[in-house]
């Protein structure tokens, strides 16, 4: 069964290719093809916990819930041994906080924080996805060879300014020729040194949820063996009744 599903993905993959051909924006749609399809405009309410491991400890884990549709956003976890929960609207930054428990009278910064939660956690989540949004430029960086001689289509992706929060980054999509999905993902981050090299991220562990195709684990391949793990993911078309609340 897994290998006739195999060859289903890689025929269909170069019949993609045949019809988009290998510009900059007919590779970004034949990833966003391969991983989504219709299945996007339907993903409306994800839920996700959004965990970063360096040298095999957990330094952070934030769970999220988020309806894309409206902008209703949830986010929890610990920061500075305080339990915070933020539930908000991202595209108004208005909401409320609580900490330990307790209502915060001034949300202000909680609120600050926690679109900033938002803007990076659901970026690492949809990445790809997020290649055709208003804002984002497409060149192609030519074709390139993978360790073990895969091919890649590489897309370079850099934004108009006010585009996030940091729209000096840059990334670079590697599209894998064969079988269409994003196998790596490299960051040349805003403020980071002229001379530096990216930073390579290596996608794992793709799994069918809502219809998505979503990498759960990324490799960052730097000397403290840092991994983003993205656990409990969930993709639907409807919102649960209690998403939002405290």
């Amino acid at each position: 069964m897994r290998r006739r599903l195999l060859v289903s993905v890689v025929v269909l993959s170069w019949c993609v290719v045949a019809a988009y051909g290998q510009t900059a924006d007919a590779v970004a749609h034949r990833a966003i093809d391969m991983l989504a399809g219709p299945s996007w405009e339907k993903a409306r309410y994800f839920a996700f916990t959004f965990n970063v491991e360096r040298e095999g400890k957990n330094l952070a884990s934030w769970s999220q819930r988020w309806d894309r549709y409206t902008g209703d956003y949830r986010v929890s976890g610990k920061r500075n041994g305080e339990d915070l929960v933020v539930v908000m609207n991202t595209n108004t930054k208005t909401g409320k906080a609580w900490k330990n428990g307790q209502p915060v009278a001034d949300p202000a910064e909680l609120l600050t924080f926690g679109y900033r939660r938002f803007i990076n956690d659901t970026y690492w989540l949809l990445m790809p996805l997020k290649a055709l949004d208003p804002g984002v430029h497409r060149e192609s960086d030519g074709e390139k060879a993978g360790t073990c001689g895969q091919k890649y289509d590489v897309v370079h992706l850099s934004f108009d300014a006010g585009v996030g929060l940091t729209s000096a980054d840059n990334y670079w999509m590697w599209v894998n020729r064969d079988t269409g999905l994003v196998d790596e993902w490299h960051m040349k981050l805003q403020g980071s040194p002229a001379d530096e090299k990216p930073e390579q991220v290596v996608f794992h562990d793709y799994h069918r949820i809502g219809g998505l195709l979503i990498s759960t684990r990324r490799e960052i391949r730097d000397d403290k063996q840092t991994v983003i793990k993205l656990d409990d993911v969930t993709v639907s078309e409807s919102v649960p009744a209690e998403a939002f609340s405290n």
